[in-house]
């Protein structure tokens, strides 16, 4: 690769008249690198062709830490396997190729695409956006997501900026993201907002969303108060404006209201604007409570529940005890149905009543009896480690994660769970998570 053979010129001594010209220098350098290539390429064959195959994530995280080891200059090695349909086009293997084959080429590529990424190479950009023009619909898309990570960014960015007037659907929405990830501010990225098709709006807020922000966007908001294309983005909006300090108008709160209240709608997305309204930054107005009503009368248990806790985060009195007590009836007729308890404390954990939740955890994990450690039963015990983290028990939370005997996957799960963070990151706890 050019950039390795520039480098090594410049630590190298400037040839002096008697060792030959500057062109014979690089001629010597460019067969270095190839003889480095020829290397390195039996190795990397050897590892992309471990991906196919590979069982576990640990056997990934392994896979990917030998392939770091090669270096940057194993880079350019691995971009015929970004798109395993355009190499399979060779006559010669027509007719030998299975299904299983395919599946097993294409995952991995999709672990090629992540090592490409962390790499970030800045002497892939041209090829990568060649790729992403010419190649296969899966290997374009790989192209385009590498590009989001690439190290050049300006000259990344600037074929993206070509790229994204002439695609459309799915790759479109991809070449939004890597937009967003290169220049979080790009003006692209909030153009795509007013794009017909869902798919690239849902891209464009996902990445906005990502993206530092406190203030809402104007075409955001003008997005979130037409309801004809706010409907399908409806999750996406609720996580753009459910950031901590945000404050939307009385208008847009209005409007997202009125899409929870729609039937036709997925019950998640619904429930999501529910989750959302009591952190969109303002007080519960006559207005906004006339439009939760059709939720309160909602024959959908979870709704009628999620808009009940709304309006008690909001300070509602009337509707903390409307909540409360029909799980406090259901706990009231059958005091050894675990399952009561469980239901109230999730409603409590919701309210924010931590150490009432933790005692109707505890009274349900009791009931159990040795059934309570069956997986089914793993999110009571998440739950109640929960409650004790946002009361503030740190020792208590790690004590109940130690007495249910985590999986290396729940430890997973738990890492990335905000809501753990205190006792993951705590010098005395953190190690129960590695």
């Amino acid at each position: 690769m050019l950039s390795l053979a520039l480098l090594l010129l410049a630590l190298a001594p400037v040839p002096r008249a008697g060792d030959g010209s500057l062109e014979a220098y690089l001629a010597k350098m460019r067969t270095e690198r190839e003889a480095e290539w020829g290397r390195l390429s039996g190795r990397v064959q050897e590892i992309v062709a471990k991906f196919s195959t590979a069982r576990s994530a640990q056997d990934l995280k392994k896979l990917h830490s030998d392939l770091d080891a090669l270096g940057s200059e194993a880079a350019p090695l691995l971009l015929p396997f970004l798109d395993p349909e355009v190499a399979a086009g060779d006559p010669k293997a027509e007719g030998k190729d299975t299904k299983e084959k395919k599946g097993e080429r294409e995952r991995a590529a999709d672990e090629v695409a992540v090592a490409l990424s962390r790499c970030g190479s800045p002497a892939l950009v041209e090829e990568l956006l060649r790729l992403a023009q010419q190649g296969s619909p899966k290997g374009r898309m790989r192209a385009l997501r590498v590009l989001g990570d690439c190290s050049e960014k300006e000259r990344a960015a600037a074929g993206l900026r070509a790229f994204y007037p002439e695609s459309e659907g799915a790759l479109r929405a991809e070449c939004v993201r890597s937009l967003a990830r290169l220049s979080p501010t790009e003006p692209l990225v909030e153009t795509a907002l007013a794009d017909p098709d869902p798919a690239v709006v849902r891209a464009a807020l996902e990445a906005l969303a990502a993206a530092p922000h406190s203030e809402p966007l104007p075409a955001v908001l003008e997005l979130a108060r037409d309801g004809s294309r706010a409907s399908p983005v409806l999750l996406e909006l609720v996580r753009y404006f459910r950031v901590p300090g945000m404050k939307l108008d009385e208008d847009s709160v209005a409007a997202l209201l009125r899409l929870a209240a729609r039937g036709d709608l997925p019950p998640e997305a619904r429930q999501a604007v529910l989750d959302g309204f009591p952190h969109f930054g303002l007080a519960l107005t006559p207005r906004l409570r006339k439009e939760l009503e059709p939720l309160l009368e909602s024959g959908d248990t979870a709704l009628r529940e999620g808009a009940l806790v709304a309006l008690t985060l909001l300070k509602d009195a009337r509707a903390k005890r409307e909540l409360l007590k029909a799980h406090d009836d259901v706990v009231e007729k059958n005091k050894g149905w675990p399952q009561g308890y469980q239901k109230r404390g999730d409603i409590e954990l919701k309210i924010g009543e931590y150490g009432d939740a933790a005692r109707d955890y505890r009274t349900a994990i009791d009931l159990h009896g040795e059934s309570s450690r069956l997986p089914g039963n793993r999110d009571l015990w998440v739950n109640l480690a929960r409650a004790f983290v946002l009361d503030g028990k740190l020792k208590p939370a790690a004590e109940t994660l130690d007495e249910f005997d985590m999986t290396s996957e729940l430890r997973r799960t738990l890492r990335e769970d905000p809501d753990f963070a205190p006792l993951v990151e705590h010098p005395r706890y953190k190690r129960m998570f590695e």
